[in-house]
């Protein structure tokens, strides 16, 4: 998910590190982060189709970038 910085800045980022095939949510007020425990970038989340939840810090794992992940 996108920092908390502005749009313009978090879309540079996506762009620049290849990872428009992955859906961002926009978290303006925080309450995501606050949700799920983030408390600072760079932070992932991946949410499974079974409802599972991966989370980590630092750069994401190729494993989860992978279309079969």
């Amino acid at each position: 998910m996108p920092g908390r910085d502005v749009r313009k800045a978090y879309e540079l980022f996506v762009e620049r590190h290849e990872l428009s095939h992955i859906p961002q949510i926009e978290d303006v007020d925080g309450s995501l982060w606050n949700y799920y425990g983030v408390t600072a970038q760079p932070a992932w989340i991946f949410f499974d189709l079974k409802g599972g939840i991966e989370r980590g810090r630092g750069p994401i794992p190729a494993k989860l970038l992978k279309p079969d992940a």
